[in-house]
């Protein structure tokens, strides 16, 4: 026996209509329902740029993260998290490589994670380089990386490291420019901070240079005079009279005909082996004129 349908198009000429299943809106709908469904359950790319705002990740944003990585590991933003999370355990060379390519990324994250994550990968290289070689191989490649950056893209904390980077390696020009980024944000005592820590790395041009900068930045004429002779001494503690000297010259600025200074300028051409200019300097020590006391 056929069925109704059938029996009603059985003695039918032509072609037999067929009946709608569903109708487009209800398609149209079914799309949507679906794409809303997976981006709730998948909400990958939102949560991914939420994780660039954690410092550490929990266990369970670790493994999705981790899933995501098995499925796609070409993922900018995926390998960028993951090199954070392993930074210390990733070799610095292959650290170096692995961000690389999202240096000059369109995407502002991404290129800001990216040149976070260089700069401990460079600092591991230059603390195990062991040869003059080595050291000459790491400059040229931070010198590539870096001048084509504009120093106001850096946050001030981060051009405050590649400054000190830059400075270790000899590369005084670029890490003046990256200092002055920093130097923005960065008042005299942090300033001096980092002067001594460069003094203890042996690093006597970057402590020279942070004591120096403090300088400039202080107001008061003892801060000035102290944060002056602490540049200069930086290049005695290293055996450089000359260049200390040198130093002193081209800073003196305001510290011109101050009392204190002009002694210890004198005491300092004498160490560098120039009577003259320790005779220059007392000259003027004997016939400078004093301020006058404040009135009572």
């Amino acid at each position: 026996m056929l069925p109704d349908r059938s029996k009603h198009y059985a003695s039918a000429d032509g072609e037999i209509p067929r009946e709608r299943l569903i109708h487009n809106w209800q398609l149209v709908l079914l799309v949507g329902v679906v794409l809303v469904l997976f981006y709730l359950v998948f909400p990958q790319r939102d949560l991914l740029q939420r994780l660039y705002e954690h410092e550490e990740l929990d266990a369970l944003s670790l493994s999705y993260l981790q899933n995501i990585w098995r499925a796609d590991p070409r993922n900018p933003d995926v390998t960028l998290l993951m090199a954070r999370q392993h930074v210390n355990e990733l070799p610095p060379v292959e650290l170096e490589a692995l961000v690389q390519p999202y240096l000059a990324s369109d995407d502002a994250r991404r290129r800001q994670m990216a040149r976070r994550l260089l700069l401990p990968a460079y600092q591991r290289q230059l603390d195990a380089a062991a040869t003059p070689a080595a050291r000459e191989r790491l400059r040229a490649r931070v010198a590539a990386a870096l001048l084509p950056w504009a120093p106001d893209t850096l946050e001030p904390a981060l051009a405050q490291g590649y400054a000190a980077l830059a400075y270790r390696l000899g590369l005084m020009e670029l890490g003046a420019r990256l200092l002055a980024r920093a130097g923005a944000v960065l008042g005299p005592a942090d300033l001096e901070r980092y002067g001594f820590e460069a003094l203890g790395w042996q690093e006597y041009a970057l402590a020279s240079h942070y004591f120096l900068q403090a300088m400039a930045h202080s107001r008061d004429r003892v801060a000035m005079r102290r944060y002056f002779q602490l540049g200069v001494d930086a290049w005695m503690a290293a055996n450089q009279p000359r260049m200390a000297l040198a130093t002193a010259e081209q800073h003196l600025g305001p510290l011109q005909g101050d009392l204190p200074t002009l002694r210890y300028l004198v005491k300092l051409a004498l160490a560098a082996g120039e009577p003259a200019r320790a005779a220059h300097y007392a000259r003027q020590l004997v016939f400078v004129v004093p301020p006058a006391p404040p009135a009572p």
